[in-house]
């Protein structure tokens, strides 16, 4: 088969269910998708826009101010890039298969290392599991820093935002909460190489466990 592209997103369906990952990669079956809102994408735009203002003034947001010692990455044309969900940070290995991943934001911790930096906005608060949804995200884009010749820090920080009140001239409040997650680059490479082989290989067994799998069972 010829190579594939494979993302964050990807993996995490691999990791769901082989089978569906398969499906969806080399015969093009793809599990049923539901409407994107456009809010989180809106304020995904508003919320670089805050960074890159404090970037451009070489001061940290108050999210990150007092709770992590650095500085947000200072190259825009790379962020610019590693941004751009059709380019972002991107590795290939051997065999032709390639990652991509595209970040939010970038931290440079006061010895020089890169930490991931991603911005979730939710409807409540997040419980104290809520970041583990997001740890192979995180390890990967860690992985991808270190192959594009960074050196990689030991954690990665997720923003959680969450809407607290209306003012009253009509704006929103958003709580912030970040959060350090410690990033593993040696489960992403697995992860990746092992989606690959699963690509290489034939069809995978059924999942009875996974709904989409029993609905496509042919």
């Amino acid at each position: 088969m010829h190579p594939i592209t494979l993302s964050p997103t990807s993996i995490a369906l691999f990791t769901d269910c082989p089978r569906c990952f398969w499906l969806d990669k080399v015969r093009g079956i793809s599990p049923p998708g539901s409407p994107f809102p456009s809010l989180p994408s809106g304020m995904d735009r508003v919320l670089k826009e805050h960074f890159d203002r404090h970037r451009k003034d070489r001061v940290l947001p108050a999210e990150l101010e007092g709770r992590f010692n650095g500085h947000l990455f200072q190259d825009m044309e790379k962020l610019k890039i590693w941004r751009n969900n059709f380019k972002g940070l991107k590795y290939m290995d051997k065999t032709g298969f390639s990652l991509r991943g595209a970040i939010d934001d970038l931290f440079v911790t006061s010895d020089g290392k890169h930490a991931p930096l991603d911005f979730k906005t939710r409807g409540f608060p997040r419980k104290d599991d809520t970041h583990e949804y997001y740890q192979h995200q995180m390890d990967i884009y860690s992985f991808l820093l270190e192959k594009n010749g960074l050196k990689p820090a030991s954690y990665a920080i997720l923003i959680f935002y969450h809407p607290l009140k209306v003012g009253e001239r009509h704006e929103v409040e958003f709580f912030p909460d970040p959060v350090r997650v410690d990033v593993d680059r040696a489960r992403a490479n697995r992860l990746f190489h092992g989606a690959v082989k699963c690509l290489q290989g034939p069809e995978p067994a059924l999942n009875r466990d996974c709904g989409m799998c029993m609905w496509n069972r042919e």
